[in-house]
């Protein structure tokens, strides 16, 4: 299908939303997803949708932390390698003993590191202290009361808060839970995302490529990012410029997504459908950002799903889910939504944009921050080399000026 879209006086007056109140209204948009449970495997790295607290103390008894003898502290205290304390053998007790009788008077049990102390025992003489007789042992150092005995609940008591909600679920966490007996946990699970690229000029990697077209970059490049961002990639296309066929793949598309992003046909030309299309089967929130590169970033929603639209040329699109697309997601994570930023100072002059924010491609040298020579957004390739955006306000900066600089994820 090749038809053409009128462009109107009212779109290209269309006044740019600032790039701080852009981020304020995307990353506003979006919520954590409601918890689910999954079991403590699938877990990793998501946040808790849910306080847990323990039922039980860890250790659930007063337990070894050495290999030798469980004894009365008092029966070793004149214990010497020239006169040593002997005792008589009464049990032996490795980990995980399902009994732990009283201590007789006189006597010692042998103990593995875990297993359970006896009652009448306060301490325990390392193997090393002995002549590690089974019958009879030989104690030839006096040990104080208390001396490697683990105390019941030393790590967990019954009651203690073990996860809070909004933790994220790292692998001492995870631990933890499996300690109290736990398999599963609810939390905000991994949003699903489909990822549309829209053009008439694309044709897929690994195909003829025709004089006018070039590869398309942008769905593997955008798959890859919103992965690294935590997301599931719930479908991903590529389509041409034909309004009919972008509306069905969106309407098919919000019904198994969380967040539909798509890049191309966002701007003011004739074959632009993906805004035009959005306007007309959805909702459009927001169009044109104060940002370079990027400025036709738009968001809205479709069939109760919310749609990122961002530019088509790959740096462009780069830009545009760095800036959104990765907050969003991980707002929808229950994770904090901010990148993380370092403050530096340029090495040479930015002229930036005279009315929008620019997002200047930059390698850290220490606490210098230096420009990239390649800054147009057609160009991706040179992202590998960059840090981050150094976030350069409306009319640049001078050499030697501070700059915030968002790190990218790595």
């Amino acid at each position: 299908m090749n038809v053409k879209r009128v462009i109107t006086d009212e779109e290209l007056a269309k006044v740019l939303v600032p790039y701080k109140d852009a981020l304020d209204l995307v990353i506003g948009s979006f919520a954590p997803l409601p918890g689910v449970t999954l079991s403590l495997e699938d877990a990793l790295d998501l946040v808790a949708a849910e306080d847990v607290f323990s039922d039980i103390d860890v250790p659930g008894f007063t337990s070894s932390a050495m290999d030798g003898y469980a004894v009365r502290a008092v029966h070793t205290a004149r214990a010497t390698r020239e006169a040593p304390m002997i005792l008589l053998v009464t049990d032996d007790l490795p980990a995980g003993s399902d009994h732990a009788g009283a201590l007789e008077r006189g006597s010692a049990a042998t103990i593995m590191t875990g297993g359970p102390v006896p009652e009448g025992a306060d301490a325990i003489v390392p193997w090393e202290q002995t002549d590690r007789g089974e019958q009879r042992v030989a104690i030839y150092a006096a040990v104080p009361r208390g001396a490697y005995v683990r105390p019941r609940g030393e790590d967990v008591k019954a009651g203690d808060r073990v996860v809070a909600a909004g933790d994220i679920l790292d692998p001492v966490r995870l631990g933890v839970l499996a300690s109290i007996g736990r398999t599963s946990v609810s939390v905000h699970p991994r949003p699903r995302v489909a990822v549309l690229s829209t053009g008439d000029e694309l044709a897929a990697p690994g195909e003829p490529l025709s004089f006018g077209h070039v590869y398309d970059a942008n769905t593997t490049l955008l798959s890859a990012l919103v992965r690294r961002a935590g997301a599931l990639v719930a479908s991903s296309e590529t389509i041409a410029d034909d309004p009919d066929a972008i509306a069905t793949w969106l309407e098919a598309a919000a019904s198994k997504a969380d967040l539909i992003v798509t890049t191309g046909g966002a701007s003011v030309g004739t074959r632009d459908w993906l805004r035009h299309v959005l306007q007309r089967e959805g909702e459009l929130t927001m169009w044109r950002v104060a940002v370079k590169p990027g400025k036709p970033v738009a968001l809205g929603t479709i069939g109760g799903t919310k749609v990122i639209v961002l530019a088509g040329n790959p740096g462009s699109a780069f830009a545009g889910v760095h800036c959104f697309v990765t907050p969003a997601i991980r707002t929808m994570l229950g994770r904090p939504a901010p990148h993380r930023t370092k403050k530096a100072r340029l090495k040479d002059a930015v002229a930036g944009s005279p009315t929008r924010t620019q997002l200047t491609r930059v390698q850290l040298d220490g606490k210098r921050a230096i420009p990239l020579p390649e800054q147009s957004s057609v160009v991706l390739s040179n992202l590998a080399a960059a840090d981050g955006y150094a976030i350069v306000p409306p009319g640049g900066l001078d050499k030697g000026e501070s700059v915030r600089v968002e790190l990218f994820e790595r």
